[in-house]
């Protein structure tokens, strides 16, 4: 099945729409989160543009915590986002001529840009005027010392694997263009034996051409290594699944857990997939409801709702230890700073468990009883994944716990939060029931005196 074209507008977002559109001329309706791929923090101030045949425009700006809203018209064909330091970021589209009645939830990365430096590859487009100290132009001056030997390695800038690419290599002082393929291990070797500007081009299946530059200053017989980290197409999937509990791609080689996007209940997203044909697994407390779904590089939705029959049981339930825990703590109200539970959270998610919402509502009470007291909140995850993501995702798990505490009355001041991804687990993280023992939230309550 093709998802590219299984997208969605939210007609009540009108005032959210590019001046000068008109509700029937909507396409598609975008919303999420902007971040840095390597630490996945929130990045302000990047400018969305959707491009169609005849032109480009303006659609949304990301906010201070990297979350944004987009109108797409029809036609187009593109969405394009710019921001000062980074690589821009091209996503295909494909529209067809119909309008839908759900927003398409994704998070969004980029990639930093590498800034102009000397006998060090960057983007042209960080190029500034630059005038060679001299052309080395001498030949007899030139020995086996009068030379700069480069080792080139090119890499996936997310991943860090090794890629084959092609490496073409134009000179400023003779305007010659050399193409040469790197090895499988994504090497490859070049001398200069003057000082110049070498335009860089790399490429490689499947990622976004590298255009860059290197400027070559110290011709000393050293030998530098340079690491062209190229950028994947992105292949960006959103589900929107009302009161499902979980999301995941599966192939027969691995497991892809998708994420919930902070502030937006049952949106699941990932984007760091690869096209291909996948198994999509629902899940609605124990049970799941599976799909085959075929991605396509690009953005891909699909909107899945809770089937009232056919859905199968998962096929490894979690027994879950901590509930018997759950079960004694939940009932007697807290006296003690040490009797408080764990909190515990299903994988990829950071919402609240309904015996969460109970321990945490008499944790607001003694709290508020207690004035002398603050908590420490502390969120932690599995080692699934990418550990970047998982650090974010501890993070929103402590947020998460302190907002529930916060809406009850609880002063923010008298609540620190804090996540450290999978760096603390009580069990070890071989079995699936261990795991979860370890997506949790710890709390501990502080005496002031």
């Amino acid at each position: 099945m093709n998802l590219t074209w299984l997208l969605t507008t939210w007609l009540s977002a009108a005032p959210l729409l590019v001046q000068g559109q008109q509700p029937d001329s909507l396409a598609i309706y975008l919303q999420g989160q902007l971040v840095d791929y390597k630490t996945h923090q929130p990045l302000d101030s990047a400018r969305f543009f959707a491009r169609t045949a005849s032109r480009r425009q303006k659609v949304g700006t990301s906010d201070s915590t990297g979350m944004f809203t987009a109108a797409l018209p029809f036609g187009t064909t593109a969405i394009r986002i710019e921001r000062a330091g980074y690589r821009p970021q091209t996503i295909p589209v494909e529209l067809v001529a119909r309008r839908y009645n759900a927003p398409v939830t994704l998070v969004i990365p980029l990639i930093p840009t590498d800034k102009q430096t000397l006998n060090t590859p960057y983007l042209q487009t960080e190029q500034t005027s630059y005038v060679l100290l001299d052309s080395a132009s001498n030949q007899s001056s030139r020995d086996s010392n009068h030379v700069q030997h480069n080792t080139f390695l090119v890499t996936d800038a997310i991943q860090g694997k090794p890629l084959s690419a092609t490496v073409c290599f134009q000179y400023t002082q003779t305007g010659d263009k050399r193409c040469l393929g790197t090895n499988a291990q994504g090497w490859l070797q070049r001398d200069f034996d003057q000082k110049d500007i070498v335009a860089l081009e790399v490429r490689s299946d499947g990622y976004q051409s590298y255009n860059g530059n290197l400027i070559v200053e110290q011709l000393n017989g050293q030998s530098l290594q340079h690491e062209i980290r190229l950028q994947r197409e992105l292949t960006l999937f959103s589900v929107n699944a009302p009161e499902a509990t979980h999301c995941e791609l599966r192939t027969k080689e691995k497991t892809v857990s998708l994420l919930v996007v902070p502030g937006y209940a049952h949106q699941y997203v990932s984007y760091d997939l690869v096209p291909g044909s996948y198994e999509l697994a629902v899940s609605y407390g124990d049970k799941v409801t599976r799909r085959s779904v075929r991605l396509n590089k690009g953005l891909n939705f699909m909107s899945v709702n809770q089937p009232s029959v056919n859905l199968v049981p998962a096929p490894a339930p979690v027994l879950r230890p901590e509930a018997a825990a759950v079960e004694v703590t939940a009932k007697p109200a807290l006296s003690l700073p040490d009797t408080i539970p764990m909190i515990y959270f299903e994988q990829g998610s950071y919402q609240l468990r309904p015996d969460s919402q109970d321990v945490l509502t008499q944790v607001a009470r003694y709290l508020k009883a207690n004035p002398a007291y603050t908590l420490q909140i502390t969120g932690h995850t599995d080692n699934v994944g990418n550990p970047q993501i998982n650090q974010t995702l501890s993070q929103y798990r402590a947020l998460a716990t302190a907002k529930f505490l916060t809406d009850r009355g609880v002063p923010d001041s008298r609540l620190t939060k804090n996540g450290i991804g999978s760096n603390q687990p009580i069990a070890p993280n071989d079995t699936e029931t261990n795991k979860a023992l370890n997506r949790r939230v710890s709390l501990k309550l502080i005496s002031a005196q």
